[in-house]
């Protein structure tokens, strides 16, 4: 029905320009026969033509997948050629069913080339346009599926200490037993959910995840881990990719309380300076061993996989830095209206 609609409104809207190119539309009243002529005519070369091309692309679909700008040029060309050859079977039809059907050679040429000229321009962005559009859904595709990848890394030694907190507990504190399996759920849940929102989460909702984290932590290290959050309240709207906050307060827990016998603060810290949002989680642990970024990318620790989710979100507008006792990132914030105070340090005896 819509091919159908689409050949007839062709067929009436150049007939009767050629009507108007060879006659004059003033000579209408005495010469309307000639405009029918004109409308059937083109009525036939349209059916041609536009049933040639819709059945070329229809094979040129199944047989050449759009995945390169060689399998563009080619539909472009293939379906430009299949144009003129039309135009010409139009043309040998018009004449076999009527004798009389008599147009010079520069006309038909004329014609001719300006149809080739508008199959090869409109394909041409047509065929580009679908190539693009791919070409992006890929790109997105393969994108949420290294997203995803990254969020399904999970250190395996927190779950195994987790479950034996959790078995030690169960008999001598069963209600902060069953706090820290909730927390952890909860905490899952979230990694497990992170892709909403494009993959994008807020600095509180981060805060929030990380917090459930260091609980499960606090059962495992009593009072050797204290845990200190002094983020201001008007910055825990910022956006911040999911599941990019945990991965530096589970390395600060790993190499800094793990890593001494003595009490040991895991601090995060989070501020603004002009445009971008500067958050930082310290330890007062032993430290690294290097501050060269680098280096310690190439280990493929937790901190990778933070610095991978960062370039996937914000490119080169992200910063990550070692310091001696902890991490420093530097990301691109929206602006946001108006300032509010600066709450108290919180900390978790």
């Amino acid at each position: 029905m819509r091919q159908g609609g689409l050949i007839l409104g062709v067929s009436l809207l150049v007939g009767t320009f050629l009507f108007h190119v060879w006659t004059g539309l003033g000579r209408l009243p005495d010469r309307w026969p000639r405009l029918l002529w004109n409308v059937y005519f083109t009525f036939v070369y349209a059916t041609i033509m536009i049933t040639s091309v819709q059945g070329a692309i229809r094979i040129l679909k199944s047989r050449v997948p759009l995945r390169s700008r060689r399998a563009v040029a080619l539909h472009v060309g293939v379906l430009s050629g299949v144009t003129v050859v039309a135009y010409g079977a139009a043309t040998g039809l018009c004449k076999m069913l009527h004798p009389a059907f008599d147009v010079s050679w520069q006309v038909l040429f004329v014609t001719a080339a300006v149809a080739f000229a508008f199959t090869l321009i409109w394909s041409a962005f047509a065929y580009m346009n679908a190539f693009y559009r791919r070409l992006r859904e890929a790109e997105a595709a393969q994108y949420e599926a290294r997203l995803a990848a990254l969020r399904a890394q999970i250190n395996p030694h927190f779950l195994f200490n987790a479950f034996n907190s959790i078995a030690a507990l169960v008999r001598t504190r069963p209600d902060e037993a069953e706090t820290v399996v909730e927390d952890l759920s909860a905490l899952f849940r979230y990694a497990l959910q992170a892709s909403t929102d494009g993959g994008m989460a807020t600095v509180g909702r981060e805060l929030t995840a990380a917090r459930r984290y260091l609980r499960v932590e606090k059962a495992r290290f009593r009072d050797r881990l204290t845990v200190r959050i002094d983020v201001p309240e008007d910055l825990r709207s910022v956006p911040l990719p999911g599941m990019t906050l945990q991965p530096l307060v589970e390395n600060a827990v790993q190499h800094g309380v793990g890593e001494t016998r003595d009490e040991c603060t895991v601090a995060i810290a989070a501020a603004r300076e002009n445009d971008r949002l500067v958050l930082r989680v310290t330890d007062t642990g032993p430290g690294f061993d290097t501050t060269d970024l680098e280096a310690v990318l190439d280990e493929g620790a937790g901190l990778a996989n933070v610095w991978e989710r960062l370039d996937l979100f914000f490119g080169t507008s992200a910063e990550m830095q070692l310091r001696p006792q902890g991490v420093e990132l530097r990301v691109p914030v929206r602006p946001e209206a108006g300032e509010r105070p600066r709450p108290a340090p919180e900390t978790i005896a």
